[in-house]
C-alpha cells in the first residue's frame, strides 16, 4: 500500500513538473512570437511609407541642424519621408518662365489638395511649401490653361518663397512629412519604442514596442549619372550627408540647394530593426532577441 502511494506521488510530481515546464515553454514561445509579429508589422509600415514616398526619395532638412531627435532628417538612426496621399495635380505655369521669391503657384485643380503640405516637383527641382490660401478660380467645365485666356486655380504659400524656371510636366503632390525614430517607452523609460512622427490628424504615434535599435542606410549607384533603369551595384551610406560627400561637390543633402539633391539618386533603403522580449524567457532565463532586415527598392 505504501509503495503504491509512493509511486502515485512520484508520478503526480513528474506530471506536475512536465505540465509546468510545458506551460513555461508555451508562454516563452508565445512571447517570442509576439515580438516577431511586432517587428514584422513595423517593417511593413516603414516599407509601405518608403514605397509611397514622393519622387524625391528620402527627405532631409539640414537647415534644422539634424541634432535633435525630432528633426526631419535621414540619418542612420532615423528616416524622414514625404509620403504621397495619392492626390496631385499639374502645375499651370508657362514652361520657360522664370519665377523669383514667388509666394503663389497656379495649379490646374487645387480642389485635389486638401492638406496644407504640397511638394512642387518637375523631376529635377522641387519645392516643399505649406499652403496658406487656396483660390479656386478655374472654370472646371473647360480645359486647364496657363496662357491667355488663363483657366487655372491658385495656391498661396506666403511663408515659402520659391525661385527657378518653370518646366513642362511639373506637378504638385499632396504629401505628409513623416519621420521614423526611437523614443523612450512611455511605460518603461529603460526601454525604447519605434515612433512615426507626422502632422496632426495623420497616423502618427507608436508603431512598435520592444524595439532596441533601428538602422537605416541609403543605397546609391556607383555611377549615379547612369540611366535609372540600368542595373548597377549600390554602395550604402549611413546618411544622405555622407552619400553627398562621397559623390562630390555637385551633390547636396539639401533638397532646396541648386546642386543635385542626393535623395533623388538613392535607389534603395536598407532597414534593420532589433528587438527583445520585455522580460526574460522562462526557458532560457534571457530576453529573447530578434532582428529583421529588409532592403526596399525605390525605383
Amino acid at each position: 500500500m505504501l509503495l503504491a502511494i509512493f509511486v502515485f506521488l512520484a508520478l503526480t510530481g513528474i506530471a506536475t513538473f512536465s505540465l509546468t515546464q510545458g506551460l513555461r515553454s508555451k508562454r516563452s514561445l508565445q512571447t517570442y512570437v509576439e515580438l516577431q509579429q511586432n517587428l514584422r508589422a513595423a517593417m511593413q509600415q516603414i516599407t509601405q511609407d518608403i514605397r509611397f514616398s514622393a519622387r524625391l526619395g528620402p527627405w532631409n532638412d539640414p537647415s534644422s541642424g539634424c541634432s535633435h531627435a525630432g528633426d526631419a532628417c535621414s540619418l542612420s538612426d532615423r528616416l524622414s519621408l514625404l509620403v504621397t496621399t495619392g492626390r496631385y495635380t499639374s502645375v499651370a505655369e508657362t514652361p520657360g518662365a522664370s519665377y523669383s521669391n514667388s509666394t503663389a503657384t497656379h495649379l490646374c485643380d487645387a480642389r485635389r489638395l486638401t492638406h496644407k503640405l504640397v511638394l512642387i516637383d518637375d523631376g529635377s527641382t522641387s519645392h516643399l511649401v505649406r499652403v496658406t490660401r487656396v483660390l479656386l478660380q478655374r472654370d472646371y467645365s473647360q480645359p486647364c490653361q496657363s496662357s491667355s485666356p488663363a483657366n487655372r486655380d491658385l495656391i498661396r504659400h506666403s511663408n515659402n518663397r520659391i525661385s527657378g524656371t518653370w518646366r513642362g510636366n511639373t506637378y504638385a503632390y499632396q504629401v505628409e512629412k513623416v519621420t521614423y525614430r526611437l523614443i523612450p517607452d512611455p511605460l518603461d523609460a529603460s526601454r525604447t519604442v519605434l515612433y512615426r512622427g507626422g502632422p496632426a490628424g495623420t497616423a502618427s504615434g507608436i508603431v512598435a514596442f520592444d524595439v532596441d535599435s533601428i538602422k537605416f542606410s541609403y543605397g546609391v549607384p556607383l555611377n549615379p549619372g547612369a540611366a535609372s533603369n540600368s542595373v548597377q551595384k549600390l554602395r550604402f551610406y549611413d546618411s544622405l550627408s555622407a552619400a553627398a560627400s562621397a559623390l562630390g561637390s555637385s551633390y547636396s543633402d539639401d533638397p532646396a540647394s541648386t546642386q543635385n539633391y542626393v535623395g533623388r539618386v538613392v535607389r534603395a533603403i536598407r532597414v534593420t530593426i532589433n528587438g527583445s522580449t520585455p522580460e526574460p524567457l522562462k526557458t532560457s532565463g534571457n530576453r529573447g532577441q530578434y532582428q529583421i532586415t529588409e532592403t526596399v527598392d525605390l525605383r
